[in-house]
Formats: C-alpha cells, sequence, structure tokens
C-alpha cells in the first residue's frame, strides 16, 4: 500500500512543481493579444498580461504554455467565442479571456499586416 502512496507523493509533487512563469519582459520586440490574431495565422504565446491571475492559470492548464504556437481556427458569427487550435487540440474562448495572452507573429507575418488584416 505504501507504493499507491509514493507515485501519489511523486504526482503530486510534479503537478506543484509546474510553474506559471511568465512575464511582460518577454524576448520578442512585438507583440499582440490572442483575441487580435488574424484567421489562419500561425503565431507563437509569448506572456500573460496578469501572471498572477487565476484565469491566466487555468489558461496555463489548458495548454496555451509560452513558447507554443497557436492559431485561430475559427469565430462564431458574432466575433465571439473565438476557436484556437494549439498544441493539436482545439480550444473555445471568449474575446476578453483571449486578450490576457500576448502572442508574437512570426518573421514571415509582418506585424503590420496583422493590424491591418485584424481591422
Amino acid at each position: 500500500m505504501s507504493v499507491a502512496y509514493t507515485e501519489m507523493d511523486a504526482l503530486a509533487e510534479e503537478l506543484t512543481s509546474r510553474a506559471l512563469v511568465c512575464t511582460l519582459d518577454c524576448p520578442f520586440a512585438s507583440t499582440i493579444a490572442l483575441n487580435e490574431l488574424p484567421k489562419g495565422v500561425t503565431a507563437v504565446i509569448a506572456a500573460y498580461r496578469d501572471a498572477n491571475s487565476v484565469l491566466c492559470r487555468r489558461l496555463f492548464d489548458l495548454g496555451f504554455h509560452p513558447g507554443l504556437e497557436v492559431e485561430l481556427v475559427r469565430k462564431a458569427p458574432m466575433r465571439d467565442p473565438l476557436v484556437f487550435r494549439v498544441a493539436d487540440c482545439e480550444i473555445v474562448l471568449r474575446k476578453r479571456d483571449a486578450a490576457r495572452i500576448l502572442v508574437h507573429v512570426g518573421d514571415e507575418h509582418d506585424t503590420n499586416t496583422v493590424e491591418k488584416k485584424a481591422a
């Protein structure tokens, strides 16, 4: 029976050691909010606007990890909610929740083009 507790302790340690380490001092010069990402464009998750909030922790647990690629797949008819693909999963977020995530659009996509498409 102690083996089960050892495995549970190891799992608990692994889960509690996961850290939501994100600051606005990200290495990218230009970032945009995830809700401003045009449909079909791939970007890299850079940071969270408020890394200490419960919502940002939930977004992290859903798979929105800094350094991963994310793509806007679909928008609902009223433009809210939004469907994103991250780590081979499609996740639906409200616009206001997606605004908490900052992304960097890669070199192949010019930031000015992104702003024009989003308008």
